[in-house]
């Protein structure tokens, strides 16, 4: 949605002959502040005015198809009016300052959307009257801009257990369970054996969150935020064994160790 701040000093082009007719230099709203009547167009020939309608497009720049679509301010009757309504007081009815007014958005056609004035966005409709000060109709409420959240100092590239394959080797009938991992695997058909797969491999993969059911690789998915972070305190199960020590690196087996001693949220605690 265009905004009246960026809009200014932005050059005027009239497509006929790729010329450059000036910079818009103030805007002029109808008297409700509802549309956008004029452009004001500073030009080494003297002030001019562009009607919105004359217009093709409002972008990073106003573009025009012809140049004769500019008009002299003698030959407009602007006393009804609004301009310049950047910097204007807002106050309410009852006269308590809300600010003032920091920007104007409007859409594509000119009708405009909102007033802005210390965060809050309040439509035309709101204002009980314009004029060298703006003042809201009785109750009143604009909206507020949602809190942005902030952005983290640091970050590490991580990555995400996927599904374990379909099949497993099986030590127990001669298979080399060397390089593999042993976790607990809860398949949709209800088979509950213990199966063996490969980090490295599984790692390459991102995990699914579509139909998963509640298993070890979707909670350690869920954790994966934690890996690469550093963990500020010994970590032990309630029997006293240590399961990671502080300073460590929080890596997938970290958090698979931990998830089968019931310490998640003491990992999550314990890490930054």
């Amino acid at each position: 949605m265009p905004a009246l701040s960026s809009l200014m000093n932005s050059d005027v082009i009239c497509k006929r002959g790729c010329a450059l007719l000036g910079s818009v230099s103030n805007v002029y709203f109808d008297e409700n502040c509802r549309n956008i009547v004029y452009f004001g167009i500073s030009r080494d020939e003297g002030d001019a005015l562009l009607p919105y309608s004359a217009a093709s497009s409002v972008k990073d720049a106003v573009m025009a198809d012809d140049e004769f679509a500019l008009i002299s301010p003698q030959d407009a009757d602007l006393t009804p009016l609004l301009y310049s309504l950047v910097g204007k007081r807002v106050y309410t009815a009852g006269g308590k300052k809300k600010g003032e007014v920091e920007d104007v958005l409007f859409s594509r056609t000119g009708k405009v959307r909102s007033l802005t004035a210390e965060g809050t966005a309040y439509s035309p409709s709101s204002f009980l009257a314009f004029g060298d000060v703006l003042i809201l109709k009785e109750g009143a409420n604009g909206r507020k801009k949602p809190a942005s959240f902030p952005k983290a100092e640091s970050d590490y590239p991580v990555r995400a257990l996927a599904p374990p394959p379909s099949r497993r080797p099986d030590p127990s009938k001669g298979g080399d369970p060397t390089g593999y991992v042993a976790l607990p695997v809860f398949p949709a058909s209800g088979d509950e054996e213990e199966g063996f797969y490969p980090v490295a491999e599984a790692m390459k993969t991102p995990v699914s969150a579509g139909g998963e059911d509640f298993t070890p690789h979707r909670i350690i998915a869920d954790y994966n935020f934690l890996l690469g972070r550093t963990l500020t305190a010994d970590i032990s199960s309630y029997s006293g064994e240590k399961l990671a020590s502080k300073g460590e690196r929080v890596t997938v087996e970290t958090v698979e160790t931990v998830r089968r001693h019931g310490k998640l949220m003491e990992l999550t605690l314990s890490s930054k």
